[in-house]
């Protein structure tokens, strides 16, 4: 059964060996039926394909195909039985198709509200100088509206936005700062004043003012605090009610700095009495002095000393409502007020005000520091006092009488020589009895150079 499959397989070779015999032109036998040996293979396979096995044709090593390879036909390849191309002389095509024209009425509506838009905009930018819209661009009076209602430490916060704004900010200040403290510090305002300028003081009295033995002060309370930095007399006003200004702007400062400690029952830092001032302490009151200074020129930096001081009120009274071993009157105090940001819950009747801080050891029983301010009981009501220079033209012509007096003394006794011990020095004023007198004059016509 082999041989019959077999003979099949043999017959096509025996075939193209017989065709090779009869030519004998066309060369070597082996070279060439080797093209027909490799056509007549695919046709065995066919004559037997159930039953699959592989043909293997022996090709003697002396074979011319071994040693001539070229004699070898290859198949024709797809590109060699590919068409010709056209003749050159034809010219490549070009591309004519060009885009259908819109037409639809929904694609021109959008386009005249898209070049209506872009319109709008051109216009508006030209108008503004090229500029974007921003806050900067609405109306004054609307801007003041919107800044009235910002708290002092929101204007800060605004301020480092951008520099447009900061300039904005800085220029109109006062009037912004004016509103801010009307709305929400009227009765603060009134209750911690600031110190004048000692460029608003009379030259004339500037000298009296820095003398190193003042007489006014020697009959006053002592000036030096461990919790309130020594005031600046090249800077400010340093007559009695000044200074009682600047001491209480520097105490509120101060209390601010020690709520955390109040609040969650942590010892504030103490110093003994006549013990060296420690270096934190030094540093703490050199921040603070450098705030204060910053506030007697600068409405939003004294907004800001308002605001906190609002704060540690607010934290104080609720602290001490809280303690029930604390049965002292507080003032009423609810969420509504708190949530308002106002010193109106101030204006209901308390307890006083009036409690100086002049030590660190008083906070912790200070509720409400409002300096200034008396409760009338036949009123009802609050009285202030008046933010107008009179207190202060009055301490300055008490140190002018003081100091007319002292000269006037000296003068008699000593013949023309100082009476004070400390005149020799440079900062004293070497005054002669007819330039006392005649400060003493100007200080008792109410000031007239001043004013």
């Amino acid at each position: 059964m082999q041989h019959g499959l077999i003979l099949p397989c043999i017959f096509p070779l025996v075939f193209v060996d017989f065709i090779a015999l009869q030519n004998p032109q066309t060369g070597p036998a082996g070279a060439s039926c080797a093209p027909l040996v490799a056509a007549a293979l695919p046709v065995a396979a066919v004559l037997c394909p159930t039953h699959p096995t592989t043909t293997t044709v022996e090709i003697h090593p002396d074979s011319p195909s071994l040693s001539n390879p070229t004699h070898l036909s290859k198949m024709p390849t797809p590109k060699e039985t590919a068409a010709p191309e056209g003749p050159p002389d034809l010219e490549p095509l070009q591309d004519l198709t060009q885009p259908l024209a819109l037409r639809s009425k929904r694609t021109e509506r959008r386009r005249k509200k898209l070049e209506k838009k872009e319109a709008s905009s051109r216009r508006s930018s030209s108008a503004l100088g090229g500029e974007p819209i921003g806050v900067l661009h609405l109306p004054v009076e609307l801007l003041l509206a919107i800044l009235e209602l910002l708290r002092p430490s929101d204007l800060f916060a605004l301020s480092r936005v951008s520099k447009q704004l900061r300039a904005f900010l800085i220029a109109d200040e006062a009037a912004i700062v004016h509103r801010v403290v009307n709305l929400r510090y009227p009765i603060l305002q009134r209750c911690l004043l600031r110190p004048l300028l000692m460029v608003d003081v009379d030259p004339s009295l500037q000298p009296l003012l820095r003398m190193p033995e003042r007489p006014d002060l020697n009959r006053s309370h002592r000036i030096a605090h461990q919790n309130i930095p020594p005031p600046d007399d090249a800077f400010h006003c340093t007559c009695l009610t000044c200074i009682v200004r600047w001491n209480a702007l520097c105490a509120v400062v101060d209390l601010a700095h020690w709520q955390d400690h109040l609040d969650n029952g942590v010892p504030i830092p103490i110093i003994k009495r006549g013990a060296s001032v420690p270096a934190w302490n030094r540093e703490l009151l050199d921040r603070h002095r450098r705030v204060v200074l910053k506030a007697l020129t600068s409405p939003l930096w004294y907004a800001r000393i308002l605001e906190a001081h609002l704060d540690s009120t607010t934290r104080s009274i609720r602290r001490h409502s809280q303690n029930k071993s604390d049965r002292r009157r507080h003032f009423l105090l609810t969420h509504e007020d708190e949530r308002a940001g106002t010193d109106a819950f101030l204006q209901r009747n308390g307890p006083p005000t009036f409690d100086y801080p002049y030590s660190r050891e008083l906070y912790y029983m200070l509720e409400a520091f409002l300096p200034g301010r008396s409760w009338l009981a036949e009123r009802q009501k609050w009285v202030y006092l008046s933010q107008s220079r009179e207190w202060h033209n009055t301490d300055l012509d008490m140190l002018a009488k003081m100091v007319a007096a002292r000269r006037k003394a000296g003068v008699e006794d000593s013949g023309n020589q100082p009476c004070s011990a400390h005149s020799d020095r440079e900062d004293a004023p070497n005054l002669a009895e007819s330039e006392v007198q005649q400060l003493a004059d100007v200080s008792q016509s109410g000031r007239a150079v001043m004013e």
